[in-house]
């Protein structure tokens, strides 16, 4: 005697699978570090547009503990970018012709401003200056990176393709 088989299904987004189907979705469909690359030069400039606000248009250093907060929090979260640009880099490598970047040009430039920057304000103005200078030349080295890399991307093979 044949049992019945059971269908449960699901609607989403005006799909509908059943639960067999759902092992054929995969999360790395949606490109995520492809939101970090566009989203994190925007994050920059609201950052920096409220460490204006709160500084009212002066040093952020003479300024109180939530500006300093607010810049290392703005910095940090572009340690996301350096992985999302690398995951970038690999999909256009792989899957277009028409433009190779170089990973290590572009997250090695990232990384290789800020310690040099580092090391010679650290050399020549001690360490406290040399952390500074280091967390400010990160942010603008990824922001930059970022701009580039997307600019690039455009000029040869468009942004939207993913």
């Amino acid at each position: 005697m044949d049992l019945p088989v059971l269908s449960v299904s699901s609607s989403y987004g005006g799909c509908t699978m059943s639960r067999g189907e759902l092992s054929l979705v995969d999360s790395t469909d949606r490109p995520w570090y492809w939101y970090v690359l566009i989203g994190y030069p925007v994050l920059s400039l609201l950052g920096i547009v409220a460490l204006a606000r709160l500084t009212g248009g002066g040093s952020v250093l003479a300024s109180g503990l939530g500006s300093v907060a607010l810049l290392i929090v703005v910095t940090a979260s572009g340690a996301v970018t350096l992985p999302a640009l690398w995951r970038d880099v690999e999909f256009v490598a792989t899957e277009t012709d028409a433009w190779s970047p170089d990973r290590q040009l572009y997250v090695g430039a990232a990384i290789a401003a800020p310690l040099l920057l580092g090391v010679l304000s650290g050399l020549a103005a001690g360490f406290g200056i040399a952390l500074a200078i280091a967390i400010v030349a990160f942010l603008l080295s990824t922001v930059t990176v970022c701009v580039a890399y997307l600019y690039n991307r455009h000029r040869t093979i468009g942004l939207l393709a993913r």
